[in-house]
């Protein structure tokens, strides 16, 4: 009796202020190098409201037909949500954008082949590393294309760490769309802890050695060395520097209580 043949394709989950940028367009300069097919995309796919849900780099043996709209001459390509159809592509890496966490099941998956197993793999960092990134970025000129770009206005570091907008649970609240007035419970922690101990999760000093689990696991590839100007590494100029130690007690248990379950995530999948 034949038996179909299961093949494991990354899928990258695409946290902001992550690496996430960086790890993306590692594995875009590996697999341009070991592809050998002339028809190779980074394709990005639209949802409905006219946000980038997805990103995949795959190839084809022939060239791409009207729905995939080329971008540049650099394999960029563009299609819909509705019109992706994966089983015309060569798939080497699907990437779930941050606006998809919560329904990356319900819309790229059911177009995935039967034969095809995701391997999940995610970036975790330090809650108070990533707050002084987020807030970093959201402040600089990179940020403009972002529509929460400048929400912080004139408000100083310190006062945004003791603000509302203060970011909390980002992971579990995208998973399980929980939204922002609503508690983050130790419910949902459990409930998002048994979907992610099925992935690939490091923290993301750690990358490169993520990648190369990954590429591994997935392809039999090792991971290559690469040149510094081969890759994106999207990183903020005139990062605020502000040491957690510095602040007042107050602003700490502020920051704890808001960043908790952030912590706990990342005790248990990056520092094991």
């Amino acid at each position: 009796m034949y038996v179909e043949q299961k093949q494991q394709v990354p899928v990258f989950f695409h946290i902001p202020k992550n690496a996430g940028t960086y790890c993306y367009h590692k594995l875009w300069s590996i697999f341009v190098t070991a592809s050998q097919s002339p028809y190779k995309c980074n394709l990005e796919v639209i949802d409905s409201r006219g946000n980038i849900a997805y990103r995949v780099i795959g190839s084809k043996n022939v060239p791409f037909g009207s729905n995939y709209q080329k971008m540049n001459n650099a394999c960029w390509y563009r299609t819909d949500l509705e019109s992706l159809n994966l089983y015309d592509l060569d798939v080497f890496l699907i990437e779930v954008c941050d606006i998809s966490i919560g329904s990356y099941k319900d819309e790229i998956y059911k177009k995935l082949s039967k034969s095809i197993t995701p391997c999940e793999f995610l970036l975790l960092r330090d809650p108070y590393e990533r707050v002084l990134s987020l807030f970093s970025y959201l402040r600089s000129a990179k940020s403009s294309h972002e529509s929460t770009s400048g929400m912080f206005g004139d408000m100083t570091f310190i006062e945004y760490l003791n603000s509302p907008y203060l970011e909390g649970s980002w992971l579990i609240r995208g998973i399980l769309k929980i939204p922002n007035e609503s508690p983050v419970t130790d419910t949902h922690f459990k409930q998002v802890c048994e979907i992610l101990d099925s992935f690939l999760i490091a923290d993301v000093a750690d990358v490169d050695v993520l990648i190369s689990k990954v590429l591994s696991k997935c392809y039999n590839l090792k991971l290559r060395a690469t040149k510094d100007d081969e890759v994106y590494a999207h990183k903020t100029n005139n990062k605020v520097e502000q040491d957690f130690s510095s602040l007042s007690e107050q602003t700490k248990a502020h920051f704890n209580s808001q960043t908790k379950w952030d912590q706990l995530l990342f005790n248990k999948y990056a520092l094991c």
